[in-house]
C-alpha cells in the first residue's frame, strides 16, 4: 500500500514539473528580459499587445533626461524574426518612465506574442 501511494506521489510530482516546464504561462513569464540590451539605465515594463501596435513603458533609471527611439525585433526560439515594431523618438525624463506606442513595421501583435525574445535596434541621444 505504501509503495502505491509513493508511486502516485512520484507521478504527481513528475506531472507538475513537466507542466511547469512546458506550459505557456510559465514560459511567457520568463521569456523577456526587462532590460534593454547595451543601454545602461533603461528597461521596459508593461508590454500590451494589440493587432497593429504595442504599448510599453520605457523606464529611465539614470539622472539624465535622454531621447529614446528604436525598433523592437521579436524572435522565435530559433532566432528567426516574427515581427518588428518601431518606437518614435521621445524624451524620457530622469528617474521616470514614459509610455510608448510602437507600431508594427512587419508582422502583427499575434506574431509578436509568440516570440521567445526581443532584440532592440535603437538610437539614444
Amino acid at each position: 500500500m505504501k509503495t502505491r501511494s509513493a508511486f502516485r506521489f512520484f507521478c504527481f510530482g513528475v506531472a507538475v514539473i513537466l507542466t511547469l516546464t512546458f506550459s505557456e504561462a510559465v514560459y511567457a513569464a520568463v521569456r523577456y528580459s526587462s532590460k534593454i540590451e547595451k543601454v545602461r539605465g533603461f528597461r521596459f515594463e508593461n508590454l500590451i499587445y494589440a493587432w497593429n501596435k504595442i504599448e510599453l513603458d520605457v523606464v529611465n533609471t539614470t539622472s539624465d533626461t535622454r531621447l529614446f527611439e528604436g525598433t523592437m525585433i521579436f524572435l522565435d526560439r530559433r532566432g528567426r524574426p516574427l515581427a518588428s515594431a518601431s518606437l518614435l523618438p521621445k524624451k524620457v525624463p530622469a528617474l521616470k518612465s514614459e509610455r510608448y506606442t510602437a507600431y508594427f513595421i512587419e508582422g502583427s501583435g499575434e506574431a509578436a506574442r509568440r516570440a521567445a525574445s526581443i532584440i532592440w535596434d535603437f538610437g539614444i541621444k
